[in-house]
């Protein structure tokens, strides 16, 4: 997948909030990919675990616990490992992106709606 080709939103332009932050993860791991070395995918997994990490938390740290980071970290570190892998076992193709971004998007609006926030505690929403 080349520059071109890294996911974006309606228009070329990336999409705000979570969707915002799912593509930023995504085009990481493509970036990854594309930076090619002899690294495996349990090294670069730790790459970018370690890098999304600090995103997070530099970003939301002093407003979450350490627990809801650690999960959005986890959901992030997912989503790039497949722009990782997806170039290295498959041709690029526009209708299989955007039928996984709706597909996430799904995913995570059902979630974001099955959730209950604790009382006086995080909503649990994934931050964007």
């Amino acid at each position: 997948m080349s520059d071109s080709e890294q996911l974006q939103g309606p228009g070329g332009k990336p999409p705000g909030g979570v969707m915002g932050s799912v593509h930023m993860a995504f085009n990481m791991g493509v970036a990854a990919c594309q930076q090619g070395g002899a690294k495996d995918v349990i090294q670069v997994a730790s790459e970018l675990r370690e890098t999304i990490y600090t995103q997070i938390s530099q970003a939301y740290g002093e407003h979450l616990e350490e627990s809801f980071i650690r999960a959005n970290v986890e959901y992030f570190v997912q989503i790039a490992l497949m722009g990782y892998i997806i170039p290295e076992i498959c041709y690029y193709d526009e209708d299989f992106k955007t039928r996984l971004f709706t597909l996430i998007e799904q995913k995570l609006q059902r979630t974001q709606q099955q959730q209950q926030p604790p009382p006086g505690g995080d909503s649990g929403i994934i931050v964007s």
